[in-house]
């Protein structure tokens, strides 16, 4: 499909919940999608342990990851992706355990048109999602920018930036990492507990 017909298709938060239940029930959990929602709840997840029925609750998230082209960035991160969120966004659900939020990033579409997804799927309980979201720079309008770059020189590493601003290394006063929540699968079969690491 064409990028132009495909930005025409519909949303693209479709597309992510498309990525997402292919790769939940590659590990093991039946995705089922809601029809509404009513409780920030796009996917259940369902499976069975030892005879008694599972259940998670999960809010998908979409982004497009874009080259990173500044010398400056480009000199630590080859590639981001960035949502805005208000810092509220989800902080009621902080007590929910079996409730996660699945970030699917993909490359931004390419001159051939075509999306290559390469199991970029970030897995927060919800608590870690809402402490990363207080971590994001301020906009204006009083909302958080919630921006997530690969390391450059490892691309295993993922971090979340602290700033806006130009800064020369990743140290912990400009960045947190984010690494863990990559294809975090593991988090799924134990109740959202913790927080950020």
């Amino acid at each position: 499909m064409r990028a132009d017909n495909r930005r025409k298709a519909g949303h693209y938060e479709v597309l992510g919940e498309t990525y997402a239940k292919f790769e939940f029930f590659e590990t093991g959990w039946n995705p089922y999608s809601r029809f509404l929602d009513v409780d920030r709840v796009d996917l259940i997840l369902r499976r069975s342990d030892s005879g008694r029925a599972v259940y998670r609750e999960v809010q998908v998230k979409y982004g497009k990851l874009f080259e990173c082209t500044l010398k400056w960035e480009h000199n630590l991160f080859d590639f981001s992706t960035f949502r805005f969120f208000d810092e509220d966004d989800f902080a009621r659900d902080v007590d929910r355990k079996n409730f996660f939020i699945a970030y699917v990033v993909t490359p931004e579409v390419g001159a051939s048109g075509q999306i290559h997804y390469e199991g970029d799927v970030f897995i927060f309980p919800v608590r870690a999602f809402v402490e990363s979201i207080r971590c994001a720079p301020s906009t204006r309008r009083g909302g958080r920018r919630v921006l997530i770059s690969r390391l450059r020189n490892d691309p295993s590493r993922w971090f979340l930036r602290r700033t806006n601003k130009q800064f020369d290394a990743v140290t912990e006063k400009t960045c947190i990492e984010v690494s863990q929540y990559r294809r975090n699968f593991g988090a799924l079969a134990h109740e959202a507990g913790p927080g950020l690491v």
